[in-house]
């Protein structure tokens, strides 16, 4: 009979598991063993295994599809002992069984759906009896692997409001009340069981109702603003409040939109045309994450693998507890939006105090916010070959030790992230990335797909201005990002690098079709303070804004890339400093009527250098460098006049290029 001391395989299956088993068959044996049923039993196996003394490497195979009841939890290699909840373990692979693809769940599958029709619109319906009883609220819905989309009032659009708590700047002047236009409202009967959403510089919010008061139109946030919120609607500025509502009866109506009457435990969903009851598959997600990996300062957990799994369905629900971007003054609480990038939201995996880990041919979808997390005192985390798509946030967030954290210094570096397709993601936090690393050093970001997203493609970096910085030697090499921003939030880039970042390399990326709301559709962007950057053969190309932009920072190289077609211009070099900022060489430019260059704050204020350059307007006139309110100025001035550009040409580019940077 196999047992612990001659097998290093656990099954676990749903189906056919039984948690009396030991694990050690894929199928009931008659003689008492079998696959284990429950993720609580396989967490509590592996751990005995450990205290026994088992320290050789072992391999977890899921059979079929498992709807996890908690997550897998795994520690530090630490025979005998506990690390809080953790079962203390490492070396284990967690694999489908070969042959099969293995599906785990975070959450309920939802059955006994009948036809119905609510608010005179025909669907599909579902009682719940632990929604009504208040022992269980969802706000995810996935629906075929997708998910669905809760009720929106109004349907297009925002609404405005009267005013707010706070409705002017300091940026950080937080609400956590608005008055809205009674008038807007007066029809909608469950204004406080909605979720109040809206977007505003480079982040979206999202905060349920505490309270609203019909007689005055005060609208209490449960989380309030993180950001100013005004009603300056006539200057159509970034701060202004646009708002709507979500999870709304009085608008549900279209098809893939759900309603969760939780008063009544009803969940109401309208399928599209030929979708019945017995051809869609509904999951209410339970758990926050799939898996956390996570082992002490001192005992890393070591050797932790994922592969050949697909994984789907985890929690959305997020309030950021983060201090960034707060008022000094004000005690840490609650807000309704990270300051940015939602850098410090969960991941449905999560690596901490992790080494030699990874995560291979792994299909991961409709999580509620990350997909992935390596967080502090991470090194050879491996991400390749991956699929992640349809998540409510991005796709791997890596969060490091800070430069200011002495006390608390945890390197989080030498990571590889690879061959990923990330896409249609941001579903429910439009402002997260699909890449983001901060405080992190060393790490491979390479020939991933990126695309379909509302915010930055590859953000890189967490220090602004000249500060120290643990963000340093990272690649950002041969990735393939397009289509993302989409006009819903300002300030973002397909590659965002921010801070000085000594021996940081992009290189031979391809960048398209980046689309901002009111300002700051980039393609690539290298924000406050970024430096010793080397940007080099990349692709960039349909910008809303710049193919690049350099706020400041000193000792960058720009070389050998091709920057064709933006709204505003092509190249951007945004703050006068005394110091070298950028040095542009060797590069083509191609424009359909916008100009060459922008100088920021001050007309050719900007200190760059540019020289050996390659210019082409479509149109076969001489190109025009930088608009100028007393004069434009064209090639021909720019270089012998102002001194820009030597050995720079005007000369088409070949068909090849060509026919590159016009593709859809």
């Amino acid at each position: 009979m196999l047992n612990s001391t001659n097998s290093s395989t656990i099954y676990v299956s749903n189906e056919i598991g039984n948690d009396c088993f030991g694990g050690f068959s894929p199928i009931p044996d008659g003689k008492g063993d079998g696959p284990i049923k429950t993720i609580a039993q396989l967490n509590n196996v592996i751990n005995s295994l450990r205290v026994g003394d088992v320290a050789r490497p072992i391999t977890v195979r899921f059979m079929g599809e498992c709807q996890l009841d908690q997550s897998i939890k795994v520690g530090a290699k630490t025979v005998n002992s506990f690390y809080n909840d953790f079962f203390s373990v490492a070396d284990i692979t967690f694999e489908s069984q070969p042959g099969t693809r293995a599906r785990l769940i975070g959450g309920k599958k939802l059955k006994g759906f009948k036809e119905d029709v609510f608010n005179g619109t025909p669907c599909l319906s579902l009682f719940i009896p632990e929604v009504k009883s208040g022992k269980w609220h969802f706000t995810d819905l996935y629906v075929n692997g997708k998910p669905a989309k809760l009720s929106r009032y109004p349907k297009e659009g925002t609404l405005k409001a009267v005013t707010t708590e706070n409705p002017s700047w300091p940026l950080a002047n937080s609400s956590k009340w608005f008055i809205a236009f009674k008038e807007d409202l007066e029809n909608i009967s469950g204004v406080e069981d909605a979720i109040v959403s809206f977007n505003h510089f480079w982040i979206d919010e999202h905060s349920p109702v505490e309270s609203y008061d019909r007689e005055t139109g005060k609208l209490v946030l449960k989380y309030p603003s993180r950001f100013t919120i005004t009603v300056n609607y006539e200057n159509n500025a970034s701060s202004d409040l646009h708002y709507y509502l979500e999870n709304v009866a009085e608008t549900f109506s279209q098809p893939e939109e759900w309603f969760l009457d939780v008063k009544n435990g009803m969940l109401y969903y309208i399928p599209n045309e030929g979708e019945t009851v017995d051809n869609l598959e509904f999951i209410a997600p339970t758990l926050k994450h799939f898996a956390e990996i996570h082992g002490t300062n001192d005992n890393k957990a070591v050797g932790v693998r994922f592969r050949n799994l697909d994984l789907i369905a985890t929690k959305g629900d997020y309030s950021s507890k983060s201090t960034l971007a707060t008022k000094p003054s004000e005690p840490p609480k609650e807000y309704a939006a990270d300051a940015q990038s939602c850098y410090a939201a969960h991941g449905a995996i999560r690596f901490e105090n992790a080494e030699v880990c990874s995560i291979e041919n792994c299909n991961i979808s409709c999580t509620g916010v990350h997909a992935i997390e390596i967080n502090k005192g991470c090194q050879n985390i491996r991400i390749e070959n991956n699929s992640i798509t349809n998540c409510g946030g991005g796709g791997v967030k890596i969060w490091g030790s800070a430069a200011t954290e002495e006390e608390d210094i945890r390197p989080t570096s030498f990571n590889v992230i690879r061959k990923n397709t990330i896409k249609d993601c941001g579903k429910r936090w439009a402002a997260s990335c699909g890449i983001l690393v901060c405080h992190s050093a060393h790490n491979e970001i390479s020939e991933n797909e990126i695309s379909d997203l509302e915010y930055s493609g590859i953000s890189v970096g967490w220090v602004w201005g000249y500060a120290r910085s643990t963000t340093y030697g990272n690649i950002i090499r041969n990735n393939h990002i397009h289509h993302i921003g989409k006009g819903r939030l300002s300030d973002m880039g397909g590659i965002y690098l921010l801070g000085a970042q000594h021996g940081t390399v992009v290189s031979g990326n391809i960048v398209h079709d980046v689309i901002s709301s009111n300002y700051g559709g980039m393609g690539i962007y290298t924000d406050e303070g970024s430096s010793y950057i080397t940007v080099e053969n990349n692709i960039v190309f349909r910008c809303k804004e710049c193919c690049y932009q350099h706020h400041y920072g000193k000792h960058n190289t720009i070389r050998g890339n091709v920057f064709a077609f933006a709204g505003r211009a092509l190249f951007d070099v945004s703050r006068r400093e005394d110091r070298s900022s950028v040095l542009i060489e060797e590069n083509t430019f191609i424009s359909d009527g916008a100009p060459m260059y922008i100088a920021g704050y001050k007309f050719l204020g900007a200190d760059f250098t540019s020289s050996k350059n390659t210019y082409w307007d479509l149109s076969g006139n001489e190109p025009l460098m930088i608009k100028n309110p007393i004069g434009d100025i064209y090639f021909k001035d720019w270089q012998e006049h102002y001194g820009y550009d030597t050995e720079s040409i005007v000369k088409k580019p070949s068909a090849k290029i060509l026919k590159k940077v016009t593709e859809k």
